[in-house]
């Protein structure tokens, strides 16, 4: 049974940000992958913004667009729903898409798994250039990002790939470095992220100026021939209910994150707790 109002592992700290103190409108605002570009541009730079080639509230205008090769097409107020072309979908194919995107745009994200915040995000429906090689869609590098509230910051790399229905997704985590894995998940291949480190040191820098206002923040970023590319900000990763933190990841993610609102927590102890004189009675 997580610990919620007292909570100490990840997972618990995430779910204390879900339903006891979080600030909502900020998380929308930043979740929202339409809006957040804004933010980006102010903070870092639009260099790091994946080309946006279209956005709409009626799928039917993806029909106008002269070519949906090499996009991604996905809506701005969730996780999960997306749609990648390789090649120029045909007549059936891109049917099937208005279809599907019909449905993104009526679905409220905020009842999935309870993340207020999504409630709060317009739905539309936004077209990306794609990033990756020609056979499969760029790897995701997940900056975990803590706040030590003193100028320095800790992090967890969490690199997510294999994205395909006949096989587990496979991840990495890498716990304050960048050369040595904590824990490898389904990775089969013995992924090497080597040839990356130029870029992944880049990617952490980013991520410290991005996570700065927060006292934690995932930062996601993709790689394509040695550029960084921004992908998400999250705030409530899996909900608060990722099985994959093993090897007690949970625990030691959950001693890097000082969280805000602990002291409230705090006080709520110190009234709950007996005192001396009630003890000896």
């Amino acid at each position: 049974m997580p610990h919620i109002r007292h909570p100490d592992s990840f997972n618990e700290k995430v779910l204390f940000r879900k339903f006891i103190k979080g600030d909502y409108d900020c998380y929308a605002a930043l979740s929202d992958k339409i809006l957040v570009r804004d933010y980006i541009s102010h903070k870092i730079g639009e260099e790091y913004l994946i080309p946006l080639l279209h956005t709409t509230d009626n799928p039917e205008t993806l029909f106008e667009l002269e070519t949906l090769k090499d996009t991604v097409i996905k809506p701005n107020h969730g996780s999960g729903m997306v749609k990648v072309f390789v090649e120029e979908p045909d007549f059936v194919e891109k049917h099937q898409l208005i279809e599907r995107c019909g449905e993104w745009l009526t679905k409220d994200y905020s009842h999935e798994a309870r993340e207020i915040h999504y409630r709060y995000i317009k739905p539309q429906i936004m077209v990306e250039q794609r990033v990756g090689d020609d056979k499969s869609t760029a790897i995701d590098y997940k900056f975990h990002m803590f706040n030590k509230q003193d100028g320095h910051f800790e992090y967890v790399l969490q690199v997510v790939f294999n994205r395909s229905d006949n096989q587990p997704l496979s991840m990495l985590f890498y716990v304050n470095n960048l050369d040595s894995c904590f824990y490898r998940r389904f990775d089969t291949a013995g992924l090497d992220i080597s040839h990356n480190r130029a870029a992944l040191e880049k990617a952490l820098a980013l991520s410290k100026k991005l996570a700065s206002d927060f006292d934690y923040v995932r930062v996601d970023w993709y790689i394509s021939q040695g550029d960084v590319y921004f992908g998400e900000l999250t705030f409530t990763p899996g909900a608060g209910l990722m099985p994959v933190l093993k090897h007690g990841l949970d625990e030691m993610m959950g001693k890097m994150w000082l969280q805000d609102g602990q002291s409230a927590t705090q006080a709520e102890r110190q009234e709950s707790a007996p005192s001396t004189a009630q003890k000896k009675q």
